[in-house]
């Protein structure tokens, strides 16, 4: 079996947790792991593995509407990955969720923070210096891609790329809304998707993977693999995990100190303005006509 539901983006916009409401579904199947990543080589310019790979994802699928993954890090493959993803799976529906690009850049920045993929010590405003001096051709490539974090903001070409490819089975959401309210935000996408929202238990619908600092480095790692060979489990019941994380966090968590500061935002202001009315005027052509507040005029 292979996917016919993807969410291809955007990194830290609430795809995990979308994952997990949909996955509650009855007639929603989740990959193992969440994000297989079967597409992710044409980003970089390698070849695909065997399609048997992929597959193996999908063990246990019994028949629902939907089987479904969630690689965030698709959308940014542009017309290589979509062609391809379309060619392979041209039944699929795919969503992105869209999220403020200065606060999606932040969390972004905090994340790579807590895997430890950047130095601990590097501020925010080190992190967007060496972001800002590093080439674009290097920026592109694989082993630069905790540094990528500013382009990550740039939505307008990259969704007019997958809308070409997939039109109106391309559903455009927002994390604001997500956050406001989870439930009618999971409820218009089982709509688009033909599902009744009201077979999920809305009681389980927790938020995942929030991004937070660790006292010890070495524990965390174990933790993040301990959570990978368990994830089979946590997406069939995700409750299950929620006190797990808990007593986890309330033992090797520590606050993040990261400011996002006003001048620091008001550059990034500057940098994503044109990007993001170009995403606006792209998106009221697909009769989108409600907007958060960062895409407001």
């Amino acid at each position: 079996m292979l996917p016919n539901l993807l969410i291809i983006g955007v990194p830290k916009a609430g795809t995990t947790s979308l994952f997990s409401y949909l996955n509650l579904h009855p007639q929603v199947f989740g990959s193992n792991p969440k994000e297989p990543g079967y597409f992710h080589p044409l980003r970089w310019g390698e070849e695909l593995a065997d399609i048997a790979k992929y597959e193996q994802a999908f063990l246990g699928y019994s028949n629902q509407k939907y089987a479904m993954e969630a690689t965030p890090g698709y959308f940014y493959g542009g017309k290589k990955l979509s062609n391809e993803m379309k060619k392979l799976l041209p039944d699929s529906k795919v969503i992105v969720v869209l999220r403020d690009p200065v606060q999606r850049l932040f969390s972004f920045y905090k994340y790579k923070l807590s895997l430890g993929h950047i130095p601990s010590d590097l501020s925010f405003e080190s992190y967007l210096d060496k972001c800002k001096s590093m080439p674009l051709d290097e920026k592109i490539k694989k082993k630069n891609y905790d540094y990528w974090g500013m382009e990550g903001g740039l939505y307008a070409n990259l969704l007019e790329t997958w809308n070409s490819t997939y039109g109106d089975n391309l559903k455009v959401c927002f994390f604001d809304d997500l956050v406001s309210d989870k439930n009618n935000f999971t409820s218009d996408i089982c709509d688009w998707l033909n599902l009744n929202f009201n077979e999920i238990d809305s009681k389980k619908m927790v938020i995942e993977n929030k991004s937070m600092l660790y006292r010890s480095k070495a524990l965390q790692k174990f933790a993040i693999s301990f959570d990978r060979s368990l994830e089979g489990l946590w997406n069939f019941m995700p409750f299950i995990k929620k006190p797990f994380s808990f007593f986890y966090n309330l033992f090797n968590s520590k606050p993040h100190n990261a400011v996002l500061n006003k001048s620091s935002r008001k550059e990034l202001e500057e940098f994503y303005a044109k990007d993001i009315e170009k995403t606006r005027l792209f998106l009221e052509q697909k009769q989108i006509s409600k907007f958060p507040e960062w895409m407001k005029v």
